[in-house]
């Protein structure tokens, strides 16, 4: 009787202590139901350049900005020829910025978000249509690169002005393999993670890219690097695995989570987040060694979280759903 007493007492203070964890995060934008004001749509990504002013995309040209750190939002308007699906948000820093999406639509703003314009997108011989952007990343000031769907990789040397690269069609019968995210740790070492334990590396700022072994075939969503060497990625069925050298070895680390991990991010060596399917967030203290399970107070699906420092984070998601994590 004892012992069951105390296994009692054991999982009672476990699930207190994650259900704190849960608590630290509210919703600041509801889902379209609740909401109901006539701006809907999916977010897909959410970028935030300081603690106040941050930025969400989504389906249907949705973009949303906010300038008191996510406590209102504000919908701009896009004159484009048609609505345009919204997949990523990236900004180089406080000025530049890149908004991507299907049919290879690019965006890019040099003020801060106050406007953006279409930018051009080279395609090179004998490939045919423009593929879904998934995620963008610049090196510095003049060279960048996006990734997305089939394997499309685009590189820039004008800061982002003009794009060219692959983004090629598949066969009947093969394999669509799509590159999801990039991040680079240094100004010469990057990744890529993609479809079926796709992970690429480039040690030349993206001269070349080679293969690495995740130990996993499972799609990859996620990655966040804090230099060239220490880094996490995340996936399918609470999948998250982390190196100390590069990328040359991956441990996995336990979760206890069975539903996918779409984005993850890191403030430091210790402090980190994962989001995924039904609500579910993961955060970290010790770099992964443990992470802590909880819901952000929705079941809604979230697709991207973003973190400036220790005690601001934020994940959007399905039905327009806005959370923030706020900390001491």
């Amino acid at each position: 009787m004892r012992f069951r007493v105390t296994m009692i007492l054991i999982l009672f203070f476990n699930f207190a202590s994650v259900w704190g964890e849960a608590q630290e995060w509210k919703i600041v934008r509801q889902d379209d139901f609740v909401r109901n004001d006539g701006v809907e749509g999916i977010l897909q990504d959410v970028h935030f350049t300081n603690t106040e002013n941050g930025w969400a995309v989504g389906l249907g040209n949705l973009v949303l900005h906010t300038a008191d750190g996510g406590e209102t939002w504000v919908k701009l308007e896009f004159e484009l020829e048609r609505a345009i699906d919204f997949w990523n948000l990236y900004f180089f820093d406080e000025n530049v910025g890149f908004i991507t999406g299907v049919g290879g639509t690019i965006l890019k703003t040099t003020d801060g978000g106050v406007t953006w314009g279409q930018k051009k997108w080279e395609v090179e011989a004998g490939v045919s249509g423009r593929r879904r952007l998934t995620d963008t990343w610049l090196v510095d000031a003049k060279r960048g690169f996006m990734v997305g769907e089939n394997n499309t990789l685009l590189r820039t040397t004008d800061g982002g002005e003009t794009w060219s690269g692959e983004g090629r069609g598949v066969a009947v019968g093969q394999t669509r393999n799509n590159l999801e995210r990039i991040f680079f740790g240094s100004p010469t070492h990057g990744w890529i993670v993609g479809s079926f334990g796709t992970l690429l590396h480039t040690a030349d700022g993206g001269e070349t890219w080679e293969p690495q072994n995740p130990d996993t075939d499972s799609n990859l969503h996620g990655i966040h690097f804090l230099d060239s060497t220490t880094g996490w990625i995340s996936g399918q069925e609470g999948f998250i695995a982390h190196t100390n050298d590069g990328g040359v070895t991956w441990t996995h680390q336990e979760t206890d989570a069975y539903d996918n991990f779409y984005d993850i991010a890191f403030v430091d060596n210790s402090i980190g987040w994962a989001v995924g399917d039904y609500g579910t967030v993961a955060r970290t203290i010790d770099g992964g060694a443990t992470w802590m399970l909880g819901t952000a107070g929705s079941s809604t699906t979230l697709w991207a979280v973003h973190a400036v420092d220790k005690n601001h984070c934020w994940a959007v998601g399905e039905w327009g759903l806005i959370v923030a994590y706020e900390g001491e």
